[in-house]
Parts: structure tokens; C-alpha cells; sequence
């Protein structure tokens, strides 16, 4: 597994608008993508968050940190959602389901 994470800083007043955008939108075409296998959103205050992405194999999963940032920039903008930081990889270990 290839897992991306994503930094954002969200302007509070605008929190619960981009996770509506990012649950009933983003997260479906996401799941569309090849080689997807999870997503995860974590609000770590009340204006960061930060996105997991689980893909099959480093080229899936760098096709989809390519679509997550041009969604970002065509849908949140308007939100002022600024990118912070992505770190990618191979998933060394891991457990459970």
C-alpha cells in the first residue's frame, strides 16, 4: 500500500463546509480512482485538516495526490483551504483490518 498525507489549514467559519465537499463529493470520485483502497479525514483543530489516502501501488497513488490537489484547487478555493504539506510513501507496517 502507498499512503499520501495531506496537510490543510481551513478558516474555521468554513470547517463543516469543506468536509460536506470533501464527504459528498470528493470521497466518491476518489473511490473511483484505480488502485484506491481508503481515505481518512481528521480535523486535528478547529482549523487544520489533515487527509489519508491508501492506494494499491506508488503509481495509483500518485495519480491521486495529482486529482486530490486539482480538486482542491477547483473546489475549495472559494474557502480559502490553503495546502500545507504532502508526504508520500510506502507503507512499511501495519496492522489490523
Amino acid at each position: 500500500m502507498y499512503l499520501t498525507i495531506r496537510h490543510y489549514r481551513v478558516p474555521p467559519s468554513k470547517m463543516a463546509e469543506v468536509v460536506r465537499r470533501v464527504d459528498e463529493v470528493w470521497l466518491d470520485r476518489l473511490s473511483k480512482l484505480e488502485g484506491f483502497e481508503s481515505y481518512y479525514v481528521v480535523q486535528e483543530d478547529e482549523s487544520h485538516l489533515t487527509s489519508v489516502s491508501g492506494f494499491l501501488d506508488e503509481k495509483s497513488g500518485r495519480k491521486a495526490a495529482e486529482a486530490s490537489a486539482e480538486w482542491v484547487g477547483s473546489n475549495l478555493a472559494d474557502l480559502n483551504v490553503e495546502f500545507l504539506e504532502m508526504l508520500q510513501g510506502p507503507v512499511v507496517v501495519h496492522g489490523g483490518d
